[in-house]
């Protein structure tokens, strides 16, 4: 090793956290980019680095902030992290501003490209580190990282992310899943939160097969890939904590930087030391020039160097070809040397390992004909050029197109949960009903139930002490479900506290079979559901006994009970290549044992499932991450309805964190500039908003889209409450959903009314009577004729009166025949109870008529018996207990009639048994219903 040697240094920025990289270009060049405290950009020849070639313009309202790091990536981008919370992107070589690719609301301290460049990593003092698309600037996933991020690198396998915080955690992430196989406390040195220092990982560029860190004994440690146990450590040279790593392009070498002003070289194979220079103040950033045997260093004074020579001359340089050096002939050597530049710089050959003596050895190589090793997220585009064929060739792999480079299929989530944050406290649920609070202590966790509505329980809900590590839980009416994920010392453990236990004994817990995992789990009235990762759908009375063992298609997404009801989401196929989740649901009801209905799951265009429930009339629901909130519907054969959408309502820095569904509002916490809400400490809870339910739609005139976007909404909820009623088992059941019904239809008429006289005052008489004929009650057509002759609307006066005829004409029908039917019940002739009525019976529903005939009187419609000369819409064919919509979903089309002879009195009958059956409404608004005289 040489004598301890300074460098000649030249001020580059003013004095504080600086950074320094190297953009790589065609030909073996670079570009040179230092960023500092005093806010410059500045692009600099990597020849004469004193000075800079260009400054980039880096200000915010007139204002430069300082500058805390610097990324490039070849071909493609220059992108900042600054003190203003910003992640800019510049062009190059212009060095234009491009956009913002995201914010944060703390400085940004960490920045690293993937290996293709496509996509960035960025973290900072804020909770997360936020993966985002360089090309759109969208932000596709969020790693629930600790605050104070201090730095990033990708793996070159694109699998992987490195993280380390300020208290000296090193993490790994996986990209694909946003899970940690690593996350080690203390492995690395504390840092003060003011400070300029760093806390540097890197990758080993073989494949990212080791993982260099700084370590807490003024040394570094080396940690295996995938084991994730220290390999080695390098130390005896660095006399205060390490800061910065770098690896050399072809791995043999490593670079550390540490606070006692010191920059050493490693020989990573011989674990010596090679060089070992003096600064003129502790470094902030490294950089090895990607085809030179060069090293840039930036220090906290601001002083810039490039070393050059930095590994002796008569050592293999650090960008030298290791298979080229060791007369390895490469497969496809006329691809790889095509982009090999100057001094061999095509890429290393990850065949030849560098943990064993001499260089040679084959630890790296895959068998011949074994599968690829893939980046997860990288474009296939810009991973298939030559110099990323050449590096998987050299591992026996193939160089096309990988499955793990197209989006990735969602995790598992569990509606109403956060992650675990500063405080050492999450919720394990947070719903309408209440919350369940898992709080970290020494050696076990506690987890509080507590309600919203205190008078519910009149006894507090015990505290209860978690050994297994509960990572699920669900808030039932009755009781609440806990389970938990496999550990060294247990299996994955499900667990159920009821809240008020008549008899002893009646929590229960059991764990499931060895390699099951819980992955989602949800309380229902009567019964608990766990969707585990062996794809079981396992359901369980309030007792602990299993009752069923259903399977899923597909891997579980997202479970939600409510009273009978239980909802299941599961992949139905890979994520598409634009990013559309494939993901299939089924309703179930578990006291029937029968699967209601199921189909698709849709979603926003590459978005994902964020929630999942039910609405308080029983509407299942689901929200995505783009905000858009949508009902299950009975109209058109089974639908989805757009209910809500958040973009139109939240500022462009909010996100709605979804707690439960009302009848007219989403009940969501509103989360500036993070995905989820921190748990406060104490008995404070997060302040939930009610935003109203209001479809997107478009309307000719602004003032009327409130009233048709309300009529949307209710629409959905009349066709469920419709098919509710006439599914329903038990006469209990049935009467309460009727009278639900009504309810409903009561509100739908006086949103109609609403709408009418908003239409009478614009003169709009023709959309007027569209209205009137939504409309469910005689009481509300009698209203909608005063308006009419309130605005001397005399034309649309009389089409209403006689839509008015014809509903009492029917209504009058139908309770001379209930009349007779109770007659013909005590004589033993009666007709069948409508349970009774088998799948496939003809349900004929009285409907208004749009046929103008202003010559017909009630005595003339109640004759007849018939409304051939004016089909009713609502007549419709249902099968019993089918969930499509009860009536058509045109409201202006003309209907026909029950087929029967004009005139026959099975056609009157029919008529008006419809009336008294109260049959299913129709979802859509411009259906009209009608509501069953009661005798």
């Amino acid at each position: 090793m040489a004598g301890a040697k300074q460098l000649s240094f030249s001020e580059a920025h003013k004095p504080g956290l600086c950074d320094v990289a190297y953009l790589p270009a065609a030909g073996g060049a670079a570009t040179l980019i230092t960023a500092g405290a005093d806010g410059r950009v500045c692009y600099r020849s990597a020849e004469a680095p004193a000075e800079a070639a260009k400054e980039i313009e880096n200000s915010n309202n007139g204002a430069s902030a300082p500058v805390h790091c610097v990324a490039a990536a070849q071909g493609r981008a220059v992108v900042t992290g600054d003190d203003q919370n910003f992640v800019k992107c510049y062009s190059h070589p212009a060095g234009e501003l491009q956009g913002v690719a995201t914010r944060f609301t703390l400085p940004v301290r960490a920045l690293a490209f993937s290996p293709s460049g496509l996509n960035l990593a960025a973290g900072g003092d804020d909770e997360g580190i936020k993966l985002v698309d360089i090309t759109t600037s969208k932000v596709f996933r969020q790693l629930k990282s600790q605050a104070y991020t201090r730095s990033l690198a990708y793996d070159p396998e694109g699998e992987y992310l490195a993280s380390v915080n300020a208290d000296g955690t090193l993490n790994v992430w996986e990209i694909q899943t946003g899970k940690q196989p690593l996350c080690r406390r203390k492995a690395c040195p504390k840092l003060d939160l003011a400070s300029t220092s760093r806390s540097q990982a890197a990758w080993h560029p073989d494949g990212g097969s080791l993982l260099a860190a700084p370590g807490t004994d003024h040394d570094v440690v080396l940690y295996e890939r995938m084991s994730w146990e220290a390999a080695f450590s390098l130390g005896g040279q660095h006399t205060a904590e390490v800061s910065l790593l770098a690896f050399s392009k072809n791995g043999l070498y490593l670079v550390s930087a540490g606070q006692d002003q010191a920059v050493v070289v490693w020989d990573v194979n011989e674990r010596a030391c090679l060089e070992k220079r003096l600064l003129p103040g502790a470094a902030t950033g490294l950089a090895w020039h990607p085809t030179k045997n060069e090293l840039a260093v930036i220090t906290e004074d601001g002083q810039l160097a490039v070393w050059s020579g930095v590994v002796p001359a008569k050592l293999p340089g650090p960008t030298v070809d290791l298979d080229a050096l060791n007369g390895v002939k490469k497969k496809g050597e006329g691809e790889a040397g095509a982009a090999g530049g100057a001094g061999g710089a095509a890429g290393m050959a990850d065949g030849v390992s560098v943990l064993e003596g001499g260089g040679g050895g084959g630890v790296g190589a895959t068998e011949a004909g074994a599968s690829d090793e893939y980046d997860r997220e990288d474009s296939f585009l810009a991973d298939s050029g030559p110099k990323r064929g050449a590096r998987r060739r050299g591992r026996g792999g193939y160089a096309g197109f990988s499955s793990l480079d197209l989006p990735q299929p969602q995790e598992a989530i569990q509606p109403g949960a956060t992650e675990m944050g500063d405080s050492g406290r999450r919720y394990l649920a947070f719903t309408g009903l209440g919350c369940i609070m898992l709080r970290q202590e020494e050696d076990h966790n506690v987890v509080e139930v507590s309600f919203h509505d205190s008078s519910r329980q009149r006894k507090r809900i015990p505290l209860l002490n978690d050994f297994f590590g509960f990572s699920l839980g669900s808030l039932g009416d009755k009781g609440a479900l806990y389970a938990s994920r496999s550990n060294s010392e247990s299996a994955s453990t499900v667990v159920y506290r009821p809240f008020e236990a008549w008899a002893p004994n009646s929590d229960w817990s059991l764990s499931l079979p060895k390699g099951e995992e819980a992955e989602c789990a949800a309380a229902g009235g009567s019964f608990c559901a766990v969707a585990t990762s062996k794809r079981h759908l396992r359901l369980f009375s309030q007792a602990g006994t299993q009752t069923h063992l259903l399977t899923l298609p597909g891997a579980p997404v997202g479970l939600a009970a409510a009273g009978h009801q239980l909802a299941a989401v599961w992949h139905g196929a890979a994520p598409t290549a634009g990013g559309d989740q494939c993901l299939q649901y089924a309703l179930y009801d578990v006291a029937e044992q029968r699967q209601v209905h199921g189909g698709p799951l849709p979603l926003s265009p590459a978005a994902s499932l964020a929630w999942l429930g039910f609405a308080e009339e029983g509407l299942l629901a689901a929200y995505d991450t783009e905000g858009e909130l949508r009902l299950r519907s009975a109209d058109f054969g089974g639908s989805w309805v757009t209910a809500f959408s958040a973009a139109a309502e939240r500022k462009s820095t909010e996100q709605y964190w979804v707690v439960g569904l009302g009848a007219k509002e989403l009940q969501c916490i509103v989360c500036a500039n993070t995905t989820e809400p921190a748990v406060p400490s104490g008995m404070q809870r997060p302040v939930v908003t009610a935003v109203a339910l209001r479809p997107p739609v478009v309307a000719q005139d602004a003032a009327l889209a409130p009233f048709e976007a309300d009529l949307i909404r209710h629409g959905a909820v009349l066709s469920h409450l419709g098919a509710a009623a006439g599914d329903a088992r038990e006469a209990e059941d049935g009467g309460e959903l009727e009278e639900a019904l009504h309810r409903a239809q009561l509100e739908a008429d006086r949103i109609s009314l609403r709408l009418i006289q908003k239409l009478l005052a614009a003169d709009r008489q023709a959309r007027a009577l569209e209205a009137a004929c939504t409309l469910h009650n005689v009481p509300a057509l009698q209203g909608a004729l005063k308006l009419a002759n309130h605005h001397r609307a005399t034309a649309l006066a009389e089409r209403i009166s006689a839509v008015l005829e014809q509903r009492v004409a029917m209504e009058e029908a139908a309770l001379e025949l209930e009349e007779a039917e109770q007659y013909q019940q005590y004589q033993g002739e009666g007709v069948p109870h409508s349970a009774q009525r088998q799948h496939g019976d003809i349900t004929p529903v009285p409907g208004p008529t749009f046929t103008e005939n202003h010559q017909a009187s009630p005595a003339a419609a109640a004759t007849a018996g018939n409304m051939s000369r004016a089909p009713s819409p609502a007549v419709v064919s249902r099968p019993h207990g089918g969930t499509g919509a009860a009536a058509s979903s045109n409201p202006f089309a003309r209907k026909p009639a029950a087929e029967q002879p004009e005139n026959s009195p099975g056609n009157a009958a029919a008529v008006a048994a419809a009336a008294k059956r109260k049959a299913p409404a129709s979802g859509n608004p411009f259906a009209r219903r009608s509501k069953a005289a009661k005798a």
